[in-house]
């Protein structure tokens, strides 16, 4: 008889590999917009915009397409060889990036980095499939708290290198940070796998595969997962450029380092009260003032015209938002069947992914037909149109649904 899972010991290991794992991600992507244009020599505004969205597009092209598969491999054999997967091999991509010459093969290695990624995905998996239904909104919120701890400190450890040493330093310490993060996944168990034999049944479309059979509920709550990565994204890849309007070229990755550091410090209190009030609250009541804040934050941040204006507007933004992921999260886990939440879950982060690609394309016009501050408007206008859909899509989902679930 196997022993049984402690989902607590998973949580810890899962917590501190997704806070060494986003550090190292932090420590580099925030600062690939200034590695574009002042390693690879990429100054017009224009080509640059085309290039951070070519960068963001095909990174988040590979999550869209290899986390669902992920995410039925991990239904089948488990959750914790597809983290082992992802650690290890985004460990030795990664710092490959820092050789690359041309944006062509930045972007190539980048797709190839991500398509073995998907380490935030899975570990939101294996908490699902191994923590109680009563704890799940706690254990996803502490999960979240790792995730913005590590950015937090991948922010810091990534502004330092490359203020005082250089961006290929940079690459190199995230691989490690990677590695780092799937020796901690060693030491997690997963739940006791019941593989479905498989049903030969004729499939006369031939896509049963690329369009599972999930209920309702779950088709809604994808759309709002796909509607949430539009949102959570749009700005995010001009962070370090609009910091560098505020400040300078030689200290702009520094103070984007600093400033994004006290962003995530917010997020990693938000994400704990979030996790709190998402077992005790309807998500409704959760949603409204967190989206409507958020949308004010960023009216704040374009209008900033100095670094500390700049700053206190990302800090409230992610002190709101932080708790958008376990609300639609927990109201995912509760329209899905446990056998099924692995794939679930892995076609959520694609969803996600599918938002972030139509982010990446639609920041990148505005930027070139406006300007960078342009970008912060309209990501706030996408909250405040997002609000009443994502509303209307939990009630959906949530009602009539409740007792039919994929």
């Amino acid at each position: 008889m196997s022993r049984p899972v402690s989902w607590k010991l998973n949580l810890a290991m899962l917590w501190f590999s997704q806070l060494v794992i986003l550090a190292g991600f932090q420590a580099l992507i925030p600062f690939v917009p200034l590695f574009i244009k002042n390693e690879l020599g990429i100054v017009d505004e224009a080509e640059l915009a085309f290039a951070v969205s070519a960068f963001n597009f095909f990174g988040t092209m590979a999550y869209a397409i290899f986390n669902p598969i992920w995410g039925v491999l991990a239904d089948r054999f488990g959750v914790k060889p597809m983290l082992l997967r992802g650690t290890f091999l985004t460990g030795i991509f990664f710092p490959l990036m820092a050789y690359s010459n041309t944006v062509f093969l930045l972007v190539v290695l980048r797709f190839i980095s991500a398509a073995c990624a998907g380490t935030t995905a899975a570990s939101q998996m294996m908490i699902v499939r191994n923590t109680p239904d009563e704890h799940q909104g706690f254990a996803l919120g502490v999960l979240t708290t790792a995730i913005w701890g590590g950015a937090m400190l991948g922010y810091v450890i990534g502004g330092l290198l490359i203020h005082y040493f250089d961006y290929t330093m940079a690459f190199w310490v995230c691989g490690a940070l990677y590695l780092l993060g799937g020796i901690s996944i060693l030491f997690t168990r997963d739940g006791e796998i019941h593989a479905a034999p498989v049903k030969k049944h004729h499939d006369s479309n031939g896509l049963s595969f690329l369009i599972p059979k999930f209920s309702h509920a779950v088709w809604i709550m994808l759309g709002l997962f796909f509607l949430l990565g539009i949102i959570r994204t749009f700005e995010v890849a001009y962070i370090a450029l609009k910091v560098e309007e505020l400040t300078s070229a030689e200290t702009a990755a520094l103070w984007t380092g600093i400033t994004s550091a006290a962003v995530c410090a917010a997020a990693i209190i938000s994400g704990v009260v979030s996790g709190y009030l998402v077992d005790r609250l309807p998500a409704g009541n959760i949603l409204i003032p967190v989206m409507l804040i958020s949308a004010v934050a960023l009216v704040l941040q374009g209008w900033a015209d100095n670094l500390w204006c700049f700053a206190a507007g990302r800090v409230l933004l992610y002190i709101a938002a932080g708790g958008l992921q376990p609300v639609l999260q927990k109201v995912l886990s509760s329209v899905t069947a446990a056998r099924k939440r692995g794939a679930v879950f892995g076609f959520a982060s694609s969803c996600q992914s599918c938002g972030g690609m139509t982010s990446a394309v639609l920041s990148g016009i505005v930027m070139t037909c406006i300007s960078v501050s342009g970008v912060f408007y309209v990501a706030a206008l996408c909250f405040l149109i997002a609000l009443p859909i994502c509303l209307y899509g939990i009630s959906n989902a949530s009602r009539p649904f409740k007792f039919h679930r994929a």
